[in-house]
């Protein structure tokens, strides 16, 4: 039987003994992440998370960290963006600055103004999602994310987790840095096993009493790549998919990573 709480906790601890952060800074920076599902967000902070997972989706976080106060410049009010045409498209492709992914751009401006008219329909972002009624069951959940697929532009299985986790709903999100770790403590068979390590994060939360964004925050910090001075990473996390630091892996008993 998996013992998910003793997972998370050496987890967890090896983290914190892990970074630079002083402890009360560790509470501090990734307790934040225990109040984040009750959020309270305005249709413009729906809008701009949209545009965020859009961009961040297969590229490096770093990358996109860079230059997102040039995205927030052309894609931070939905109304506006929703009366870009065609020479607009063109303007932020001249950009240097920008991310200049015409895919990506023409999803966003195309998604402003589908969000525009659920806005319109429905008072509010907020509302609209009340409709679904995600609280009540996990399947309505799921059925919201499949609306959201079906709806937006640019919303892929992954993108679509990650967006609803951004918004604070009780979703962990699925990326290459949790199923690696899912996969190598063996919750889950394969990488491509999405829902089956959401069905995972969830049942850490249960295990823990912790929301499944702090959940979702301390493995995707565990497994990350790269410097991060908000969670106190100088050379990446522990879990990484290349050379991981198995010798201080405080979950490594449970892990069947190869060459361990």
């Amino acid at each position: 039987m998996t013992s998910y709480n003793d997972i998370f906790s050496k987890a967890e601890s090896s983290l914190q003994d892990y970074c630079f952060l002083s402890e009360e800074d560790f509470k501090k920076n990734f307790g934040y992440y225990k109040t984040y599902e009750s959020q309270d967000l305005t249709d413009s902070q729906y809008y701009e998370r949209l545009v965020e997972v859009i961009f961040y989706s297969g590229f490096k976080a770093e990358t996109v960290d860079n230059k997102m106060p040039v995205i927030k410049s052309y894609f931070s009010d939905f109304q506006s963006v929703a009366e870009y045409d065609e020479s607009m498209v063109f303007k932020i492709m001249q950009d240097e600055q920008m991310i200049r992914n015409e895919k990506k751009i023409s999803a966003c401006i195309k998604n402003a103004k589908v969000f525009s008219n659920i806005v319109e329909k429905h008072g509010s972002f907020k509302k609209y999602i009340d409709t679904f009624k995600t609280e009540q069951s996990f399947e309505n959940l799921m059925l919201f994310k499949e609306e959201l697929q079906y709806t937006f532009s640019f919303l892929g299985d992954i993108t679509s987790y990650h967006f609803m986790t951004d918004i604070g709903l009780p979703v962990l999100k699925p990326d290459r840095v949790i199923t690696r770790i899912f996969k190598r403590i063996g919750l889950i068979e394969s990488e491509e096993q999405l829902l089956k390590t959401v069905i995972h994060g969830r049942k850490f939360s249960q295990a823990t009493g912790h929301p499944i964004r702090y959940i979702d925050i301390v493995f995707a910090t565990y497994g990350q790549m790269g410097n991060d001075d908000y969670f106190g990473l100088k050379d990446g996390g522990i879990c990484l998919g290349k050379n991981p630091k198995c010798n201080i892996c405080g979950i490594r008993d449970f892990c069947n990573y190869s060459f361990r």
